[in-house]
């Protein structure tokens, strides 16, 4: 049971979402050079790091057992690509030639993991699976990439529709929740006046 006294983080998670997957896949997609994802990554670990681990703590005092493993896991999973990245960068993780095995070992296990999540999101909401679905595509399409060698513009396409997708999600549940809001208009002098006369 959802409290809903408490504020929806469902359009900060998905604008963290829209904004870290359309990052990272812009180069997937070959519309940027490879070279840039290196400085998107402070952004995808802010947005999909940072901002969703927050959209996660608060799905759970909401009690929103969907959202909070949304969040946390897909929050994990941002952080620790970017983590993969930078501390191979570093000298740390020296994967040398078996880079690309190692990445694609690592989204082989976010892909099949993905699966349970595509199936419970289409539950909830028809363009919630379809957002899911191609969230599979891209990890799938990321992981062949790296172990079979495909062409990465398969999963960098899913991964910008999946934003695609997420960003009209993000939009509706915004306008949505400022429906919701929509302040009162004050009282005018008049009507004040009125009121005290009678």
């Amino acid at each position: 049971m959802h409290d809903k006294r408490l504020g929806d983080p469902i359009v900060m998670g998905l604008a963290a979402f829209v904004i870290a997957q359309t990052l990272l896949n812009l180069p997937n997609a070959h519309l940027v050079p490879a070279q840039v994802t290196l400085f998107f990554m402070p952004a995808i670990l802010v947005c999909g790091g940072l901002v969703y681990f927050l959209a996660c703590i608060f799905s759970y005092v909401r009690g929103d057992t969907f959202g909070l493993s949304v969040n946390g896991f897909y929050g994990a999973f941002f952080t620790s690509l970017f983590l993969f990245f930078y501390l191979e960068l570093k000298g740390v993780l020296q994967f040398g030639t078996q880079a690309n095995e190692a990445l694609g070992t690592f989204l082989l296990i976010w892909t099949i993991v993905t699966v349970p999540f595509v199936v419970a999101a289409f539950r909830v909401q028809l363009m919630f699976g379809l957002l899911f679905l191609f969230v599979f595509f891209a990890f799938l399409g990321g992981t062949l990439a790296n172990l079979a060698g495909v062409n990465s513009a398969f999963g960098g396409y899913s991964g910008l529709i999946s934003a695609a997708i997420g960003l009209i999600l993000m939009a509706e549940a915004l306008l949505k929740s400022v429906q919701v809001h929509v302040p009162q208009p004050s009282p005018s002098v008049a009507d004040l006046t009125a009121r005290s006369e009678a």
